[in-house]
């Protein structure tokens, strides 16, 4: 299953980067994310190798992951894996202007197991549901990127 997500920010790529990159930012703003923790840190962050626990009705589920692409400011691409499914989020940033930024997500989900049962479940919830919770969260984004970078 893919999804597909574009805002525009009214802050520098490199302010929206923070919010991309930093563990503690990223609680912030990521739907039910708990802990961020690195594993492994390699120079050029490509191969850098992560640890998520995300709270999801009461239950834990713990994902891991590694970033396979990399450049500052631009762009970062992740794979994660957990039991349930697994993730792969490519966040691609575009410099309108030396103080706005374009974010477009593009995330595809591999689910495992029984889940794969429910795809077709998923996708038509999806369709009808009012509520959009990568809407949500590039709202969060957007307004935390924007605030730090009006702070100053």
């Amino acid at each position: 299953m893919k999804t597909s997500k574009t805002t525009r920010i009214d802050a520098p790529a490199a302010t929206v980067f923070l919010w991309l990159d930093d563990n503690e930012r990223l609680k912030k703003w990521v739907p039910n994310l708990i802990e961020d923790e690195a594993l492994v840190d390699t120079p050029d962050r490509v191969g850098s190798r992560f640890r998520q626990v995300f709270v999801e009705n009461g239950k834990h589920m713990e994902m891991t992951g590694e970033i396979t692409a990399f450049t500052q400011n631009e762009r970062m691409r992740v794979n994660m894996t957990g039991k349930m499914f697994d993730l792969d989020v490519d966040y691609v940033l575009r410099a309108l202007s030396d103080r706005e930024t374009e974010v477009t997500q593009n995330t595809e989900i591999g689910f495992k197991g029984v889940m794969i049962l429910f795809v077709p479940i998923m996708r038509l919830m999806a369709l009808f549901s009012s509520q959009d919770p990568q809407a949500a969260a590039h709202e969060k984004l957007k307004s935390m990127a924007e605030a730090e970078y009006q702070a100053g």
